[in-house]
């Protein structure tokens, strides 16, 4: 694989990793008595968890489907992402208002709070006078801190971002360029951009819990319509000539210039689309879990490949009655992920010790959203993109147990969040 690196300006040599560099992380997030549902109608319903009663109902703004706490749970930063936006939106959850408004860029997609609660990194899905922008709130002020305009070589062929992450210490911020196929890392003492070519077109990054490597996944490129050897579909490690493997990079975190471990090509077989989406450690570290999506216009992948975190061999392959996976979410205990999607109203619930599924629920009208756990792990609340809707699980019986009307019938549920995460599928440790 080709790599390069871009330095804006020079880049200090200081190792990345927490484990290298003696900063102590900051402490437990706080996990509140609420869910927030952030919904693409243009609102944020905040969901007492005790009641499950809508306390409040606020007005966001277009595309505002995507959000982030802070490790106090005081706030949570809201990003516009809609076409013609320009805002982030702050949430006061304490006094279950909208405190504050800032323009960050053309599209803010996903900002996320620094695992120290100081800063709310935002990338944008759009260009800003042509570049690549990453915006930093000050979380003390809500004030922004400080603008980053990355220049670009491409023109952009979609959305130009997508999601972020920072260091355990809270020093690296990892973003996307998907212009040109770039890492994007940010170091917040200094300001200081790097970036590192990505063989494919880079959707999520995810450091590892030791805070040594960090996992980056890329979706690949292959065409559509394509056939295997003999007019079969994809064999395991056939790739077509032109065509790149979607799966994941891995990088060393401990050392300056941030080398690759492993590349790892995701092991789909057999399926009809193919498009890697986002992957997640499981709670105990020791599995990374990847899911093949599809494309967003024909999501009908349904393969989660369990990859061994310390060897990055593949050790098991899951294909669910979900379809369009992207997303795995951990209960609180680790024993369970949860599988949402972009294809159908089905969340598949599986074992993550046994590799294996262990219900498969039928949930609302259209395709599944995302989930967020109560702090004991009793309940799930899950979102419906087709009717707007909340689902409770169960998480012990495994089942639907309430529905919380909060779309009034209005396609386009977005996240449920409650307590801080860096990667929104994956809980404190």
């Amino acid at each position: 694989m080709q790599r390069s690196f871009r330095l804006l300006p020079l880049v200090t040599s200081i190792p990345l990793a927490l484990a290298a560099s003696g900063v102590a992380q900051a402490s437990k997030p706080v996990w509140p008595d609420v869910v927030v549902q952030l919904h693409a109608a243009g609102k944020a319903y905040i969901i007492d968890t005790r009641s499950d009663a809508v306390a409040a109902t606020l007005d966001t703004c277009k595309g505002g489907t995507l959000g982030s706490p802070t490790p106090d749970a005081s706030k949570v930063y809201v990003s516009c992402a809609g076409d013609g936006q320009k805002e982030v939106v702050v949430i006061d959850l304490a006094g279950k208002s909208v405190a504050k408004r800032l323009e960050t860029g053309n599209r803010p997609k996903h900002g996320l709070v620094s695992p120290n609660g100081k800063w709310a990194g935002v990338d944008h899905w759009g260009l800003s006078d042509g570049k690549l922008r990453i915006t930093f709130i000050d979380t003390a002020t809500d004030n922004i801190a400080r603008k980053l305009d990355i220049e670009v070589k491409g023109s952009p062929k979609g959305v130009t971002s997508m999601h972020n992450s920072w260091s355990p210490d809270s020093r690296f911020f990892f973003s996307k360029d998907r212009v040109d196929n770039r890492l994007v890392v940010v170091d917040t003492s200094n300001w200081n951009v790097r970036t590192l070519d990505i063989p494919s077109a880079p959707h999520y990054s995810v450091p590892s819990p030791d805070g040594k490597e960090l996992w980056v996944v890329h979706e690949g490129s292959i065409k559509p319509g394509f056939l295997g050897p003999n007019g079969t579909r994809l064999v395991l490690g056939y790739v077509p000539e032109g065509n790149v493997m979607p799966g994941v990079i891995v990088y060393d975190l401990t050392k300056p210039d941030m080398p690759v471990i492993a590349r790892i090509d995701m092991p789909i077989v057999g399926e009809e689309t193919v498009e890697a989406h986002h992957g997640n450690f499981t709670q105990d570290g020791k599995l990374f879990m990847l899911l093949n999506r599809g494309p967003g216009n024909d999501s009908r992948g349904r393969e989660l490949a369990f990859i061994d975190a310390k060897t990055k061999k593949l050790v098991h392959r899951v294909s669910t009655a979900s379809n369009g996976i992207g997303h795995t979410y951990n209960s609180p205990d680790g024993k369970l992920a949860v599988v949402t999607n972009y294809g159908n109203n089905v969340i598949t619930i599986v074992d993550t010790k046994k590799m294996a599924t262990v219900q498969d629920l039928i949930i609302g009208k259209g395709r599944m959203g995302h989930v967020a756990f109560t702090r004991d792990g009793k309940s799930g609340y899950v979102s419906n993109a087709g009717d707007g809707n909340v689902y409770k699980l169960d998480m012990a019986k495994l089942e639907v147990v309430k529905t919380i009307e909060t779309g009034a019938g209005t396609a386009g549920g977005g996240q449920v969040l409650n307590v801080w995460t860096n990667v929104f599928e994956e809980l404190p440790r």
